[in-house]
């Protein structure tokens, strides 16, 4: 009675939030409500089972008790140890299927980085060139070859350019703006600050700007289901950093 209680009120809720398009609660914690309340009515489901299986036990007892028939122990405990290493296997299938999906998106996304960028150097130097410059023209013809280059490939993900200034005493890190208005030749340069990310670039871009030699950077993250690929560039006239980002669509069922 209490678990059908339970299951009712959810489904109550459920109606009211994704009928009426309600939403009380964050999107983290809505996923978490919903993801519960699936796991909750497998279980439901599992215990009904369980319920009728210990049930055509109980007469199997009495008929062994009849019968004097005895089981053994070693049974139970064997399909325990079965179960168990099944479910480490799944566990290892899951993380290592997970992990080489994340790797191979990784390598192949490089890949065709390395090949769009090999073949446009003069580009590249071009990039370097007009940001070391600083004039609001320069900025509007390096988003053009960011395009370019973000364009050169069907599989390349979101390019984004990362440079830094100095604000104060402060190292600042900044990206170039990927819009400008028709008229943006009379206007003034407004720099946009790029946020960088704790344990994922912060400590990377922080040594390459302050003149380290840093090799280029992969990582991506499980939370979020992103991926980024971090390729430095110290050129004649400045250094910056090519930063690929892409929604992953690997470790998806079909995928």
């Amino acid at each position: 009675m209490v678990v059908t209680t339970l299951f009712l009120l959810g489904g109550v809720v459920l109606v009211l939030c994704g009928g009426l398009g309600i939403n009380p609660f964050k999107e983290t914690t809505t996923s978490f409500l919903v993801a519960a309340f699936l796991g909750l009515m497998g279980a439901a489901g599992i215990l009904v089972l369980l319920n009728v299986a210990i049930n055509i036990s109980m007469i199997a007892d009495a008929r062994m008790r009849e019968l004097q028939i005895h089981s053994s122990s070693g049974v139970v405990r064997k399909w325990l140890t079965g179960c168990a290493a099944i479910a480490v296997l799944l566990v290892g299938v899951v993380a290592g299927g997970t992990y080489l999906s994340k790797e191979e998106a990784l390598r192949a996304v490089r890949t065709q980085a390395d090949q769009v960028l090999k073949q446009n150097e003069n580009l590249l130097e071009e990039i370097s060139q007009r940001l070391a410059s600083g004039k609001p023209g320069d900025y509007k013809r390096v988003n053009e070859i960011r395009n370019f280059l973000q364009a050169r490939r069907g599989g390349l993900p979101r390019l984004t350019l990362i440079y830094s200034a100095r604000f104060g005493d402060k190292l600042a890190f900044y990206k170039v703006n990927e819009y400008f208005a028709p008229n943006y030749e009379n206007e003034e340069y407004t720099p946009t600050y790029f946020p960088c990310m704790q344990n994922i670039d912060c400590d990377y871009l922080t040594r390459f700007f302050s003149g380290e030699s840093v090799e280029a950077l992969k990582k991506y993250t499980f939370r979020d289901d992103e991926f980024y690929i971090y390729i430095p560039y110290v050129g004649k006239g400045s250094r910056y950093v090519l930063q690929f980002t892409r929604q992953s669509e690997y470790g998806k069922i079909g995928s």
